[in-house]
């Protein structure tokens, strides 16, 4: 078991792995060397130009294990791949447990279910009075204003909606949210969330 989630054996392998760990090691821009600044630093350019398969994700992690092909082959069956250039530059393409890889580079395991598995890890869909709104604790109420993510985590707990691949059919109604807090002035903090609010600004 050991061996399937720390790969290496040898002691010094294993030194010079948790020290690179520790510095930051840009892997440059890639196939993106050619972008301008503007582009590179402008989010919308990083949305429009998001990786969205495997052959797009293999050309930036050549050295794709054969769980995370498979993983990126599945991906869209339960929570899309979606890897922006910026955040891929962020992987150690040499280290097959990055942190970072593993937060974005689906992996087959994902798409295997156990009995104990729960679609709604949270809770929240039992305490949704109104479609994109939680309401769990008296004064606090969660406002989900989209499905969507510019990349998706692979250890989201929001992963039944979140990108939509496993058929949600997450719809928001922001009237219906709005009316709802409106009745209820219990309610002292809104906080926004999704997917990733900030992608609506």
């Amino acid at each position: 078991m050991a061996n399937e989630t720390y790969p290496y054996q040898d002691p010094a392998q294993v030194s010079e792995l948790l020290s690179s760990h520790k510095r930051f090691t840009s892997g440059g821009r890639g196939p993106w060397h050619a972008v301008s600044d503007s582009d590179w630093q402008d989010w919308r350019w990083q949305l429009k130009n998001r990786i969205n398969n495997l052959d797009q994700l293999e050309s930036v992690v050549p050295d794709l294990s054969d769980e995370e092909i498979q993983g990126a082959e599945l991906a869209n069956t339960k929570l899309s791949l979606g890897i922006t250039p910026y955040f891929s530059n962020l992987i150690h393409r040499e280290d097959p447990i990055c942190p970072i890889r593993r937060q974005v580079v689906p992996r087959v395991e994902e798409t295997v279910s156990s009995a104990w598995d729960m679609s709604d890890p949270c809770g929240e869909d039992e305490h949704s009075p109104v479609p994109g709104l939680v309401h769990r604790y008296p004064d606090r109420v969660l406002f989900l204003v989209t499905d969507r993510c510019a990349a998706y985590c692979r250890y989201c707990t929001r992963s039944r909606l979140v990108s939509n691949a496993s058929g949600y059919g997450f719809q928001p109604d922001y009237q219906e949210q709005l009316d709802y807090i409106r009745k209820h002035p219990e309610v002292r903090d809104v906080l926004f969330s999704g997917g990733d609010p900030l992608l609506l600004s």
